[in-house]
């Protein structure tokens, strides 16, 4: 659900008059939140690829990868699981699992396309916002960052699942009103949303939904924090539970031509440095115990 993401010119904006009943050089919270969405959804079709460290976490994996971005779709070497290196039999493993994907079209047809659905699924959300809440400015508008609550808009016509989820959220939205791009989005979901009058199934209040956006470069931002925590029932028996945090960081520009297997090779660097890495931490660790030790012992 995190997208490529591209430039943060706020030149793309659509432009607008000032809106009837607001001050000279204030946009209305509305009129804001269209021109920043505008910026999200036109900014997401100017492809730039980049490489990162990936952690994510849900209640049945954590893993840490490095992952980067290629014209046929994002590949990634996982570098720890459960907190805890790979084995040299998990990373020999590893290698080979990269190794097979690369060689195969229809492996990386199936990543892109899946990247691909992603992509289209963050921009109908996107897309959603401004339709379905009700935005207000909170605190002072002036500076770059601006926070804007938002409530469910009662003129919205939901008509799926995911449009019923995302109107009953309410929270917080923060945008940088120069440039107007998202910083972040805090959500929660305050009522108990139900399908069918309860019939088709529900979705539990407190649920929470969180994302936060990073500017990497002059030209550029990406998502660097997603968390999603979501309980319910659909269809009467089908358990839903979605528990995912993702954090992104170490954004790296890479070559708009790269190719998979110069991706490749940039991932070995990435996981022979990480090993590398943890490998001095224990080193220093265990002379520090053996200090430690040693003055106990005088």
């Amino acid at each position: 659900v995190l997208g490529c993401g591209a430039s943060g010119n706020a030149a793309l904006t659509a432009q607008a008059g000032t809106p009837t009943g607001t001050k000279p050089g204030v946009e209305s919270a509305h009129r804001l939140m269209k021109d920043v969405i505008y910026n999200e959804l036109h900014d997401r079709e100017k492809d730039s690829f980049w490489e990162y460290r990936t952690h994510v976490v849900t209640d049945k994996k954590d893993v840490l990868r490095e992952q980067i971005e290629t014209p046929e779709g994002p590949v990634y070497e996982t570098l720890a699981r459960n907190g805890k290196p790979l084995t040299g039999s998990e990373a020999a493993a590893e290698k080979v699992r990269l190794a097979r994907l690369l060689a195969s079209p229809e492996k990386m047809n199936k990543v892109e396309a899946a990247h691909e659905k992603d992509e289209a699924r963050l921009g109908k959300v996107m897309a959603l916002i401004p339709k379905a809440y009700v935005f207000h400015y909170e605190g002072a508008r002036t500076g770059d960052r601006v926070v804007l609550d938002f409530s469910p808009n009662p003129k919205f016509e939901a008509s799926s699942y995911m449009d019923r989820i995302m109107s009953g959220l309410s929270g917080k939205i923060v945008v940088d009103q120069r440039l107007k791009r998202m910083i972040s989005m805090d959500g929660r979901i305050a009522q108990k949303i139900n399908f069918g009058f309860g019939i088709l199934g529900y979705v539990e209040p407190g649920g929470t939904f969180r994302i936060h956006r990073t500017q990497v470069s002059a030209r550029h931002w990406k998502t660097d924090l997603v968390a999603v925590n979501v309980h319910g029932r659909i269809l009467l028996f089908s358990h839903v539970s979605k528990q995912e945090k993702e954090t992104r960081w170490a954004f790296e520009p890479v070559p708009h031509d790269i190719t998979l297997a110069k991706a490749k090779d940039v991932l070995r660097h990435a996981a022979l440095a990480y090993d590398a890495g943890e490998q001095n931490a224990e080193d220093v660790q265990a002379d520090a115990g053996t200090a430690l030790e040693s003055r106990r012992q005088r």
